[in-house]
């Protein structure tokens, strides 16, 4: 078809063909409508379709100052900012009890230990929970408004943490407080693929947002001992927790909206009240009912997670270290005041070579970044796979080393600093595996980006909150070498993962028509 709105015509037509792949592609998931639905679905859609075919479809020309790619370096970098003070806020406050639990215990006349480590589990409980919602309303309702409104449900729930009369309240204050606290963990990774078009850029920041949004968990325990152990008592602990997101929620408030698809939305709707009444968006061409919207936005990170293989094998790597990771707020008191004799406080010292490691991983980023630069100056391409996934594969064997370094050299008849010091190699490979995969899955899915991820955060989250549960029992059982070595060999049969997407990568892809692939009509 030919005309002046031929260019529109074009655009109207992949969205149809898209909307009828993701038919067929349901019914060979054994999702399929009835075929009288189908038969309907197809008739609307044609009716629609020859009405909207009448209007003007907008998108964002090249160069144009609305589309969030094009915006200065400055806004860009507040806005990156602003999402990594979130972010560090939300991992600092999954953490930071860990430090003041014998206090609380004996506030509250706790006889349990695990009973205690549901503070800290039943936060990342929290995790699992709110990206169900949170991920998807952004890519429908936008990001800003998702993450105000989360953010401040996170700032309330750290009150009631701080005025918790009993333990059961506190448990389940944490409980809420994670469902706020995992909006930022969820929305962030969108809002970069949102605003930095070039790979390297953004890669570049995601590498800053994983290393910086470490130093939290790694920095909370050492305050939460030291604070509870003063006059000023575990509850400032949380009043701390309150103070530092109320000043974080100050760059989040004048953060602009960045979705492309509700940006359009804004603009079509503001050109029709100034007389162009022809304009449509993108989105408008899209079912937006509630039923289908529910089902669409909020369905979208579990079929993410069942049906995508890239997705289901990075959630359950990523799933697993980072459970090692809070299994390590159980083990550490074993070691360093079981075996070491270290007082409160002091021995949330050992986490710092984590976060020191994590540190370090930066370095790595920036070693391969210039190395691809190179590669690209003399007109080399090359894959997403080979620009993000060989840093996952140094970060695995790296968090492996680390992980037998602890197993092996946590005696009394071993300084205590040899094995403080293996959360170097451990913190600069989880940083790097949690660099590579997250840009992995942004590069990948783009604007799906945000479901993605969020599929990722809620398997990592239900592991992290089920490991600490048994982790003692583990150890008490099977000792701190073997118990150690146990989880650093599951490490090592995992590490295999990267290497299969490099050289194996399309066999994890679905079946064709795709259902989360990039799709045309926002950028033209």
């Amino acid at each position: 078809m030919e005309g002046p709105h031929g260019k529109d015509t074009e655009a109207l037509e992949q969205v149809c063909s898209l909307n009828i792949q993701r038919v067929q592609s349901s019914r060979l998931r054994g999702e399929g409508l009835p075929e009288e639905d189908e038969l309907r679905v197809g008739i609307e859609s044609k009716i629609e379709g020859e009405e909207k075919l009448k209007r003007r479809v907008i998108g964002f020309s090249p160069g144009d100052p609305e589309d969030p790619r094009n915006w200065s370096h400055g806004r860009k970098w507040f806005i990156t900012t602003a999402g990594i003070l979130a972010v560090s806020n939300s991992t600092f406050a999954s953490s930071l009890p860990s430090g003041s639990l014998p206090f609380i215990k004996a506030d509250f006349g706790v006889s349990t230990n695990e009973l205690m480590i549901l503070t800290i589990s039943l936060f990342l409980m929290g995790y699992v929970v709110g990206p169900i919602g949170f991920a998807p309303m952004s890519e429908y309702y936008g990001r800003r408004g998702v993450t105000l409104i989360a953010f401040g449900w996170f700032v309330i729930g750290s009150i009631c943490c701080a005025v918790s009369p009993n333990i059961e309240a506190l448990l389940i204050f944490r409980f809420l407080t994670g469902i706020g606290a995992s909006a930022p963990m969820s929305v962030t990774g969108g809002v970069f693929a949102d605003i930095w078009q070039d790979p390297q850029s953004r890669g570049r920041n995601m590498a800053i947002f994983s290393a910086v949004t470490m130093i939290g968990p790694t920095l909370a325990p050492i305050i939460g001992g030291f604070v509870s152990v003063s006059r000023l008592g575990w509850r400032m602990v949380f009043w701390i927790q309150v103070m530092v997101a109320c000043l974080s929620f100050i760059p989040l408030w004048f953060c602009p909206e960045t979705f492309a698809p509700i940006l359009l939305l804004r603009k079509a709707a503001r050109l029709r009240a100034q007389g162009e009444t022809d304009v449509i968006a993108p989105l408008e061409l899209e079912d937006r009912s509630l039923r289908t919207s529910l089902k669409t936005t909020l369905s979208r990170p579990f079929r993410m997670f069942w049906f995508e293989g890239i997705v289901l094998l990075v959630s359950l790597f990523l799933g697993f270290i980072y459970a090692v990771f809070y299994i390590f707020f159980q083990s550490y008191p074993l070691i360093y005041s079981g075996i070491y004799h270290f007082r409160p406080g002091i021995s949330g010292l050992p986490f710092i070579p984590i976060g020191v490691g994590a540190g370090c991983s930066y370095l790595f980023v920036l070693a391969w970044d210039r190395h691809l630069k190179g590669k690209e100056s003399r007109g080399e391409a090359f894959s997403c796979e080979y620009r993000r996934l060989p840093l996952a594969c140094i970060g695995g064997p790296l968090c492996v080393s680390g992980m037998f370094w602890q197993a092996w050299t946590a005696r009394a008849d071993v300084h205590w600093m040899v094995p403080t010091m293996s959360g170097v190699p451990f913190g600069c490979g989880f940083t790097m595996l949690f660099i590579s995969f997250l840009n992995y899955l942004t590069d990948f899915y783009e604007i799906y980006a945000a479901s993605a991820l969020a599929a990722c955060s809620m398997c990592r989250s239900l592991l992290g909150a089920a490991f600490p549960l048994f982790s003692q029992q583990m150890y008490h059982g099977l000792g701190i070498n073997w118990a150690s070595s146990l989880l650093a060999f599951l490490g090592l049969a995992m590490s295999v993962c990267p290497f299969l997407f490099i050289h194996y990568g399309e066999c994890f892809l679905p079946p064709p028509p795709p259902l989360f692939y990039p799709t045309c009509g926002y950028y033209s």
